[in-house]
């Protein structure tokens, strides 16, 4: 490599890790803070609250009253037999209540959701109404998702079933970013084309 290429290069690589950089650290923040749910004892997620940012922090204590801080709702349909669909979108949200003493678990609070009535294909079956509620609690394991499901029958029957699960609402843990991963990189090739170009100048004055 001549000089004049050498020279265009060491110019270029620090520009360009300066616009990267720059874009990493002014790039708008994350939407909001996903909060894991799982049943106490087990590591499998089964359902993830995602809350804007502010007022939600995975790192300070936060807490809001505000239906439309709420971004999204997903439980496993295995479990719960909700959908697969974001909960907020599906249902009629009741008026939230969450406190988060220090932004990593959700702590005190809840809120409820009414989802629309499930009409009757066969005028025989019955008609369907289910909802959902969430109760926080600082204590371990005692955050508490209830469905409860009616099954309104010609007839008059009513028949209830209820499903009750305890677990942790638990912040997640945030991966690095793409662009942080590019900048890493970038950085390191740019110390290594550092000390090649030192290692050149060396051998040329030798």
């Amino acid at each position: 490599m001549n000089l004049l290429n050498r020279f265009r290069l060491s110019r270029l690589i620090p520009g360009v890790a300066s616009v990267l950089l720059l874009a990493m650290f002014s790039s708008a923040p994350l939407a909001g803070v996903i909060y894991e749910y799982r049943e106490e004892g087990s590591p499998t997620v089964i359902g993830t609250l995602e809350v804007a940012s502010p007022p939600a922090s995975a790192s300070i204590g936060w807490s809001t009253a505000t239906s439309s801080d709420l971004i999204a709702l997903f439980l496993n349909n295995s479990v719960f037999s909700l959908g697969s669909a974001n909960l907020l979108s599906v249902g009629t949200l009741g008026p939230p209540e969450i406190q988060s003493l220090n932004g990593t678990q959700l702590d005190n609070g809840g809120f409820g959701i009414n989802f629309p009535t499930i009409l009757p294909v066969d005028p025989a079956d019955p008609t369907i109404h289910q909802s959902l509620s969430i109760s926080l609690s600082p204590s371990s394991g005692e955050d508490l998702i209830s469905v409860a499901t009616f099954f309104i029958f010609p007839n008059g029957q009513i028949v209830v079933a209820d499903l009750f699960m305890e677990g942790n609402w638990v912040a997640r843990v945030p991966e690095p970013g793409t662009l942080m991963l590019l900048g890493i990189g970038l950085l390191c090739a740019c110390r290594f084309h550092v000390r090649l170009m030192c290692t050149s100048r060396r051998r040329d004055r030798m």
